[in-house]
């Protein structure tokens, strides 16, 4: 009897093995998820305004957590594997009130509608701003950049991207200093 009990916990054991065995072989792979940050927001900074002067919003169709490709006139790809740190809004919501600096009592909200890399291997940054200076009307404009990827690949997109939304707002700020 003790034998007999042996011999079926071995059996439950190695049936438990092998199973386990097969299970992990057909687990789809891990994938290598890379997250992206505006390259940027590495460097030290003068100073910061508060968020409710400086506001960032984006437009739902341009992505919120993959960074965005615009494969044909129709079609726009989020990247799966291929994230933004935080989040994209966070980031840009970061590089604004640490770009902006003068004057930062007075609101200046932007709001972008495009950010994303094409098959013509453009980094596409666009939207629209406002701003309203102490006792004045108020100032708004919009804005596109159109930046040319130096290289292949995210890598070569994000740095792309990091330069045309620093075009916008060095556009900006001469538009709200005149």
């Amino acid at each position: 009897m003790i034998q007999s009990l042996k011999l079926k916990i071995k059996a439950v054991f190695i049936v438990g093995a092998t199973l386990s065995m097969l299970a992990a072989c057909s687990v789809e792979p891990s994938v290598n998820v890379k997250h992206y940050r505006l390259p940027h927001l590495n460097q030290p900074t003068q100073g910061y305004c508060d968020t409710q002067t400086r506001l960032v919003s984006i437009d739902a169709g341009i992505g919120q957590d993959g960074v965005m490709v615009q494969e044909s006139d129709l079609l726009m790809v989020e990247a799966r594997n291929n994230r933004w740190l935080g989040g994209l809004e966070s980031q840009l919501q970061n590089s604004l009130q640490r770009q902006l600096t003068e004057r930062c009592e007075q609101p200046l909200r932007v709001t972008l509608m495009q950010f994303y890399g094409n098959t013509q291997g453009e980094a596409v940054v666009a939207g629209f701003w406002r701003y309203q200076p102490a006792s004045e009307a108020m100032i708004e404009g919009a804005f596109e950049q159109r930046v040319p990827l130096n290289d292949d690949g995210y890598d070569g997109l994000v740095r792309a991207l990091d330069r045309a939304w620093l075009n916008s707002l060095a556009d900006i700020e001469q538009a709200i200093k005149k």
